[in-house]
């Protein structure tokens, strides 16, 4: 069993990538020593302030909320930070936006394992933990839309925390069939395959290529009525499709995976967005991915397209 620690680090994972897809879906859920070498480098160019604050209460509450700020629009960031006012004390308002200031000059691939990097501490209160979620929430709802960024933050901020707020809390197998989860399989891939070649240059032909690469990964896909371009859906529904894979048997799960980390692969590029969703829609199928992309990251930020708003 592997260790808190080595869990959170292992978890992260940046932009870029020369594995093929075989060699990320046979890692799935594994940590060898030189995933947790690379995880180890990648933390240790965090700030100091960073890296000793994820284990202080406070600051690692502090570094979730930051990440939660806008940083592309300063009039949406101001009404956050204005509502952050209202429902939080001055000083850990003040502690969130001294490091969201350092977190805006981090490359944006450092934001997940900063994530990983805070759980552990949060998850030692639950009711820091619910404070927490209703917080970010709040922020996110500031915004008046959902990026994919806050989308996926906030899932995975909800998968990690939840064994504390409500240990209690199972996941029973309810799909034994890909059958009954094709639907939710397909709305999943059409997300990726989208977020993957949202750059002005991608063509239908090219997200419609991805999609149908990935649905052929999936069991039994002969079988199957495919769509020969993907799905359209809002993030309300694709967390709803999530919600439903997290119920299907552990074989299935890796499965979907599998034909995620396809249709990301595809191209042999990998966007900051893909790599975030990729991971967050693993880790929430318990199915983690150590850190495969890019071996040699770079910490300082680097200018990335961001996702539309939806």
């Amino acid at each position: 069993m592997r260790s808190p620690s080595q869990e959170s680090l292992t978890m992260g994972f940046a932009g870029g990538s020369n594995a093929t897809p075989s060699q990320v879906v046979n890692q799935v859920g594994s940590v060898t020593p030189e995933h947790f070498a690379h995880a180890q480098a990648l933390l240790s160019q965090l700030p100091e302030s960073l890296r000793l604050g994820a284990r202080e209460q406070q600051s690692a509450m502090a570094i979730a909320l930051a990440l939660a700020l806008d940083t592309e629009n300063l009039q949406i960031q101001e009404r956050q930070i204005a509502w952050l006012r209202e429902v939080q004390p001055a000083d850990l308002v003040e502690k969130t936006l001294e490091l969201s200031n350092e977190i805006s000059q981090l490359d944006s691939r450092i934001r997940l394992p900063l994530v990983d990097l805070a759980v552990p501490i949060l998850r030692q209160n639950a009711k820091e933990c619910q404070r927490l979620c209703k917080c970010i929430h709040g922020l996110i709802v500031a915004t008046g839309s959902l990026s994919l960024w806050h989308f996926v933050l906030q899932l995975i901020l909800w998968h990690r925390l939840q064994p504390s707020i409500n240990p209690a809390s199972t996941t029973t197998v309810e799909f034994t069939s890909i059958e009954q989860i094709w639907p939710d399989s397909l709305l999943i891939l059409s997300v990726i395959a989208r977020v993957g070649h949202s750059q002005p240059d991608a063509s239908t032909e090219d997200i419609a290529y991805a999609f149908r690469s990935g649905v052929f990964r999936l069991p039994k896909a002969g079988e199957q009525e495919k769509p020969e371009k993907p799905l359209s859906c809002n993030f309300t529904e694709l967390k709803k499709s999530i919600e439903r894979l997290r119920l299907a048997t552990p074989k299935l799960k890796q499965a979907i995976v599998d034909a995620c980390a396809h249709t990301v692969l595809l191209d042999n590029k990998v966007t900051p967005s893909e790599a975030d969703l990729l991971r967050a829609i693993a880790m929430t199928l318990d199915c983690p991915i150590p850190p495969f992309l890019n071996p040699q990251p770079s910490v300082s930020k680097q200018k990335q397209p961001s996702p539309k708003r939806s």
